[in-house]
């Protein structure tokens, strides 16, 4: 980083790109990564764990719109929701929308990511002082292990990882899907992001492997992560049963009133997004 660039390069050294930047406004090592927030001049404030990308102002509610709220309208009840990650909170305030949630749980393994957040990414963090929020500051991996020795049930897990490397390599394997799904009500859905399959480093196809060994149902659909290396973005949509398409109808004029308060998410949007392109279907195997 010089003094006045961020550069993030990626895809085994062959791709870089840059923010100028305006100023440095934190840097720390937490028990588990350096984190740093730069104030850019084109994406506003910029959350960097190890030296990646994870979060900006100019883009951060697409991530978490689509995270949130596509599981939400096809999943028949939703009473407990799991977030493995995402501290930043936004996969949190998007699910506090919806009142009829009884408990949403935030298993974040670095505490100093969540405070941090609040200080900058106010916006972000909005609804962690929600009264139906429990943060837990654990490995999100041993969670699921205790929560399928303890019969616990959850209609929606979102998996908010960084890349499958270093400690969040583990959030990426057939053993901690298979892990997932037997904590998942019957009609339970998992979300997770999947990389770009442009700039395909960690084994798209493989990913998609292990979620097909795993559920019964997979999907994938695509956003524009404008921070992220190559802006088009991958996710995952696993279930036992659920189809992604498939709107509860009970849910839709609920939604058409949240909609109009959000920048990117909406039914119709919903609808085309997992109409999949050849090279993807190929790239993951699908």
């Amino acid at each position: 980083m010089s003094e006045n660039w961020f550069e993030e390069i990626s895809f085994k050294g062959q791709m870089k790109q840059g923010y100028k930047v305006s100023r440095h406004l934190h840097k720390e090592q937490s028990k588990y990564q350096t984190i740093e927030v730069l104030e850019t001049e084109a994406v506003g404030k910029l959350l960097l764990l190890d030296g990646k990308t994870m979060v900006s102002e100019a883009d951060e509610f697409v991530y978490h719109e689509v995270m949130a709220h596509i599981p939400y309208m096809v999943c028949p009840k939703v009473e407990r929701v799991l977030i493995i990650g995402g501290g930043d909170g936004g996969v949190v305030r998007e699910f506090t929308r919806h009142k009829d949630i009884k408990e949403i749980q935030l298993v974040e393994i670095d505490e100093r990511v969540i405070e941090v957040s609040k200080q900058f990414f106010p916006e972000c963090t909005s609804g962690l002082s929600d009264s139906r929020v429990k943060i837990l500051p654990q490995d999100g991996i041993q969670y699921v292990k205790d929560c399928k020795a303890n019969g616990e049930k959850f209609d929606i897990i979102i998996v908010d990882s960084t890349d499958p490397e270093d400690f969040a390599a583990g959030l990426f394997t057939q053993e901690f899907y298979g892990n997932i799904n037997d904590i998942l009500t019957d009609h339970g859905i998992m979300m997770n992001q999947t990389e770009n399959p442009f700039y395909d480093e960690y084994g798209l196809k493989s990913i998609y492997q292990n979620l097909k060994d795993s559920f019964k149902n997979v999907q994938s659909f695509n956003a524009p992560m404008i921070i992220y290396p190559g802006v088009f973005w991958t996710f995952g949509f696993s279930s036992k049963s659920t189809n992604a398409l498939d709107l509860i109808e009970s849910k839709i004029d609920s939604m058409r009133e949240i909609q109009k308060t959000l920048k990117w998410y909406n039914m119709d949007w919903h609808k085309g997004a997992f109409a999949l392109s050849n090279y993807q279907r190929a790239k993951l195997g699908l």
